[in-house]
């Protein structure tokens, strides 16, 4: 049986690995909220039962991570080793991942991040990458390299619990959002420009940037009180004055646009 030591040798402070097929579904969900609010801080976690529907199937979600930057979120599903993986699992994250939010889901954001607006809830779903995340009570190799497969993150929380009735948690696995939003660019026809607040974490000087239409120009970016400027080296960026843009920044770096109807 596996064992960790906190702190001293001391027999208060050994803990014992809890019989992970001990717990009801409900039971590790709120155990799984423990460990991810402790050992992911850089997330808001919350209960989150929004809908989606995909192909006239409708699935309903266990918990929110929303990353504290507002950069991309994750729809996580629970689940305990001996469920279904194809009749189950599978369909969930398919319906998570392609499907589209019902409007349950602004309701249950709001419930579980209540510093949200009604506006902001309905610009995470409209706006933000969306990723999902699958956290079990048991490690599954097959599992991890399906899900993969899908775009999908595989976490394992695992509790312990000492001769006090203390419980410790450890999580295997780590969150990977493979597209996050840098946030909101306003474009002006008056000085060809993109303009975005300076806490947008783009890179100042030149850049490769992908354009509305999928291609990949030369940009540059430079900085002046507090702003950043985002303007494109040779030829029109075909862009209407005062509009919207989204930038993008996926796993391996690469930034690109997305007009926003916001």
């Amino acid at each position: 049986m596996k064992k960790l030591v906190t702190g001293e040798c001391n027999v208060d402070n050994v803990f014992h690995l809890v019989d992970p097929t001990s717990f009801k579904e409900i039971d590790f969900e709120a155990e799984v909220v423990k460990a991810v609010a402790c050992l992911q801080p850089e997330y808001w976690c919350g209960v989150f039962a929004g809908t989606f529907v995909l192909e006239g199937m409708r699935k309903r979600a266990d918990l929110a991570l929303l990353h504290k930057s507002l950069s991309h979120w994750f729809v996580v599903e629970v689940e305990l080793a001996g469920h279904s993986f194809e009749h189950h699992v599978l369909p969930q994250v398919r319906c998570f991942r392609y499907g589209d939010p019902e409007p349950s889901c602004i309701g249950s954001l709001l419930g579980a991040f209540q510093d949200l607006s009604q506006d902001f809830a309905r610009k995470i779903l409209s706006d933000l990458p969306r990723h999902v995340a699958v956290i079990s009570n048991l490690p599954n190799e097959e599992w991890r390299r399906a899900l993969f497969a899908l775009d999908t993150q595989f976490l394992t929380v695992s509790i312990y619990r000492n001769r006090n009735g203390l419980f410790a948690h450890e999580i295997e696995g780590r969150l990977a959002a493979s597209t996050e939003s840098l946030g909101f660019a306003r474009y002006s026809a008056v000085t060809q420009s993109l303009r975005i607040p300076s806490r947008a974490r783009l890179p100042i000087g030149p850049m490769s940037l992908i354009d509305q239409a999928g291609n990949s120009a030369s940009w540059t970016v430079r900085e002046q009180s507090g702003v950043l400027w985002i303007s494109k080296d040779v030829g029109p960026t075909l862009l209407t004055h005062d509009s919207l843009v989204q930038i993008l920044r996926t796993l391996d770096g690469q930034i690109s646009l997305r007009p926003s109807v916001s």
